[in-house]
């Protein structure tokens, strides 16, 4: 799933460690929000926005 090189740089970084777990969690939403529990764009929303964020904290 993710790279082994993700640990090492969670180590580094603690921030890394909410991107890995919104994007989870949007996931979750957004694959609820499809069988029709929630709202699946909120899910979307959550998970680009933690990819976002992930990508800002590694540079």
């Amino acid at each position: 799933m993710l790279p082994s090189k993700w640990s090492n740089l969670e180590r580094q970084r603690p921030r890394l460690r909410w991107a890995k777990w919104g994007t989870l969690a949007g996931l979750a939403l957004t694959v609820l929000g499809v069988v029709g529990v929630g709202s699946w764009g909120f899910g979307v929303l959550v998970m680009a926005a933690s990819i976002i964020w992930g990508a800002v904290q590694l540079k």
